[in-house]
């Protein structure tokens, strides 16, 4: 299998979900995908840092350089950690334009993911997105 922290592309993570067929090895994927999210800076969990609509406490923050997004995120759920490394490896480095026409629908669907998640913990990971695709919407 490869190495988790390793994966930084869409089609990479695909590929971790299609070696791992049934929901239950999906789910401990997803789960250790959230041991690989980047560090969040304590400092920065601040009520401004909320992601609204999560049921999970979760926090986002994002970084331009040079055009490109990058999304730090932290939860206190490891599944939402999880979903959060997926997150970002679809919108990290990413230009705002392109972060506009992603459709996450259709790559959760790639996936599979959304037939196995909780009304409430879909609510959440398009929270996270619509705060993404949010931030990138002043440009």
């Amino acid at each position: 299998m490869q190495k988790l922290t390793s994966i930084t592309q869409f089609e990479e993570l695909k590929a971790a979900f299609m070696a791992n067929k049934s929901w239950d090895a999906q789910y401990r994927l997803i789960i250790q995908l959230g041991k690989v999210l980047a560090p969040f800076p304590e400092q920065m969990k601040l009520a401004s840092n909320q992601v609204r609509g999560c049921e999970s406490t979760a926090w986002l923050i994002c970084t331009e350089n040079n055009g490109l997004y990058t999304f730090t995120m932290e939860s206190e759920a490891r599944i939402v950690r999880g979903l959060m490394q997926i997150v970002a490896i679809i919108f990290n480095n990413k230009s705002a334009q392109e972060i506009a026409l992603i459709d996450c629908d259709e790559l959760f669907a790639e996936l599979g993911l959304l037939n196995h998640l909780s009304p409430s913990r879909s609510n959440g990971l398009f929270s996270i997105i619509n705060t993404i695709k949010g931030v990138n919407s002043i440009d």
